[in-house]
């Protein structure tokens, strides 16, 4: 029953024992009378009265935390009220749950409590509006007011380094990728390769040609600094999901988590890398994380947050001619790693074009439903033009990592800490 429904039935009880009383007469009936009027006018006095410039102040020890890493709360109480409260509650929406604090302020207008959330998968979330309680002794007329949220929390995908329990074959992968990277400096590679598939006849190495007899290219121009670029596929096309599992897919979450940990370790080792997100018709911002020297404590974890937000497009596939666009500040020769469940026919002709503008691609696939073994990752699909055959001859590395375990992250709570 809400403020005004319960103002209407205490001044019809009041009314009707008044009558009673007016009636028959009576103590009982003067009595009853009697504590209809003090429930009405405690219940004006309540609402005249009630707690106002409710100010909600919370603090937190990060403002960013890792999935499944608990986060403290500090929360601030301050009102103004003239009259003094016998009992408040004060009920939070958080990102974990409901949590109520039962408060007796009496002639006290600031408190200051705690408690904590445990168990937040990655996302980007916020308090949602809430509401304070405050009524009478017994509980016969309560009020409410509405309190502010919009208090923010970034929870990132782990991104520690590759551990025991983590594919020795990828853990190999990802470190074997970026030592390469961290010593392209000091061991320059030859200045031209074997021609491959796709190579622009316009880079062929004549005199080595001739030399060698054998067909010849010359390698893309590298910079003298090393770089990497992550490509997080979120084509609904590229993992093996209905329409209602789309918001949880385990494939979905290892490409997560691998995107996750090949930002871990370029940050690590100083590496300076780019991470692009697309899917299909949406896409970001783009956002470069270019480095140079140590990373500053503003931009350490910008890769992460996009990771956090990171979610499986309703479109099917990419707009080929949005995605080339990434590449247009990426240094040529650049590595570039791709992310997806499966390999579709529109991602498989984006790797031929970068391939074809002079980078090294890498793809690791996560779809549970591929089969392990490289030779045969693709039985079974069909492209139109396009094969993975194609893309090995060109060079394109294809990996596994459907062994890879997800971590439990358990239910989602918040307890209450201290007194």
């Amino acid at each position: 029953m809400n403020a005004l429904g319960q103002r209407i039935l205490s001044a019809a009880l009041v009314v009707a024992f008044a009558s009673l009383y007016q009636w028959r007469g009576g103590k009982a009936a003067l009595f009853l009378s009697i504590m209809a009027f003090l429930m009405f006018a405690g219940g004006l006095l309540l609402h005249w009265f009630r707690p106002r410039r409710i100010n909600i102040r919370r603090k937190m020890h990060a403002s960013r935390i890792e999935a499944g890493e608990r986060v403290r709360v500090l929360v601030e109480l301050e009102f103004e009220c003239r009259i003094p409260l016998l009992w408040i509650v004060l009920c939070e929406n958080t990102p974990a749950g409901v949590h109520r604090k039962l408060i007796f302020p009496g002639t006290r207008r600031q408190f200051t409590y705690q408690y904590e959330c445990s168990g937040l998968r990655r996302g980007v979330y916020r308090w949602n509006t809430g509401r304070l309680y405050w009524g009478d002794i017994f509980g016969w007329n309560t009020l409410s007011a509405e309190t502010t949220g919009d208090t923010p929390l970034i929870v990132v995908p782990q991104a520690t380094a590759w551990g025991t329990g983590d594919s020795v074959e990828s853990a190999a992968m990802i470190e074997g990728t970026l030592s390469e990277r961290r010593n392209s400096q000091a061991n320059r590679s030859p200045e031209f390769r074997e021609y491959q598939p796709g190579d622009p006849l316009g880079r062929v190495h004549w005199k080595s040609t001739a030399k060698t007899g054998r067909l010849q290219t010359f390698l893309p121009e590298t910079t003298d600094l090393a770089s990497l670029g992550i490509f997080v596929y979120e084509a609904a096309s590229g993992y093996d999901v209905k329409q209602a599992e789309i918001m949880d897919s385990p494939a979905f979450e290892r490409v997560v988590c691998a995107a996750a940990r090949w930002i871990h370790t370029a940050e690590r080792d100083d590496i300076p890398y780019h991470l692009w997100m697309e899917g299909g018709n949406e896409s970001y911002a783009a956002q470069d994380h270019w480095q140079q020297g140590p990373f500053h404590v503003d931009d350490e974890n910008h890769g992460l947050d996009k990771l956090a937000g990171a979610r499986i497009s309703k479109a099917q596939s990419v707009s080929i001619s949005l995605c080339t666009e990434m590449l247009d500040r990426l240094a040529s020769g650049s590595q570039i790693v791709v992310l997806t469940g499966k390999l579709d026919q529109a991602l498989a002709e984006w790797i031929m074009s970068a391939m074809g503008l002079g980078y090294r691609v890498e793809v690791q696939l996560t779809e549970a439903t591929q089969l392990r073994s490289t030779d045969r990752l693709m039985n079974g699909l069909e492209y139109d033009s396009l094969s993975v055959e194609q893309l090995r001859h060109s060079g394109v590395s294809i990996h596994s990592v459907t062994d890879h375990a997800l971590s439990s992250m358990g239910k989602a709570e918040v307890t209450d800490v201290g007194a």
